[in-house]
């Protein structure tokens, strides 16, 4: 399956699985979180490593965030330093709590 069958697909290819050949349900997987400064990149100036992040992205996707619960991003031990825990306080628009079928 080429990246655009799986977007397509799976609108998105961080939600299909690598070895995808068919639809889900697939297993929960770890998300991709970019905690950003907008329009700017780092350099070796005084101050020019220093990162202001003023956008929040899961999975490509840009969200909202309270400036009164800043982002916390935990130590976490793994083996192979493959995951880490964050924590985020977000505004949304909706919420829907309900059995997946219901929707």
């Amino acid at each position: 399956m080429t990246a655009d069958e799986q977007t397509i697909t799976f609108g998105s290819t961080l939600n299909a699985p690598a070895d995808a050949t068919d639809h889900g349900p697939w297993a929960a997987r770890g998300a991709v979180i970019e905690i950003v400064e907008r329009g700017r990149a780092t350099d070796d100036t005084t101050g020019g490593s220093i990162v202001v992040p003023d956008a929040i992205r899961i999975n490509g996707q840009a969200l909202l965030s309270s400036a009164e619960h800043p982002i916390k991003v935990h130590d976490v031990e793994i083996e192979d330093r493959s995951l880490v825990y964050i924590t985020l306080t977000l505004l949304a628009r909706r919420v829907v709590i309900a059995a997946e079928d219901d929707l």
